[in-house]
């Protein structure tokens, strides 16, 4: 990870996801968990830092990151009005569901950075 993106997560993400982050990177083989288990996809974490880029995450928030058994990444915030907000990143697209509008959707990943602007807004 260079250092422009670690910075990043860093702003985002704080030291608890970055270090969620980095741990899914280097220490999550296959196998983990109950045996089947995926390693994280490097397509999906760059589809996530697209995301992350452009995403606006209300203050004081810092997002939950997790990764799923396929290698996926899903990050969860809650709104300003405590809504939650949910994002799964998937090699090809992204599962969204947004508490406050009872919205529950996907959009290509090539989308991402659109995505995280309609989140914010």
């Amino acid at each position: 990870m260079n250092f422009r993106r670690k910075k990043l997560l860093l702003s985002k993400l704080g030291p608890k996801g970055w270090g969620r982050l980095y741990h899914f990177r280097h220490y999550y083989s296959t196998g983990w968990g109950d045996g089947s288990g995926r390693p994280l996809s490097p397509r999906v974490l760059e589809t996530f830092y697209r995301f992350v880029e452009s995403a606006r995450f209300p203050e004081g928030a810092r997002p939950s990151v997790f990764l799923t058994d396929e290698g996926c990444v899903e990050v969860c915030w809650e709104d300003s009005s405590g809504n939650a907000v949910q994002v799964e990143f998937r090699s090809a697209e992204i599962e969204f569901y947004v508490e406050a509008q009872q919205l529950e959707d996907s959009a290509p990943a090539s989308e991402a950075k659109e995505l995280a602007r309609r989140l914010a807004a």
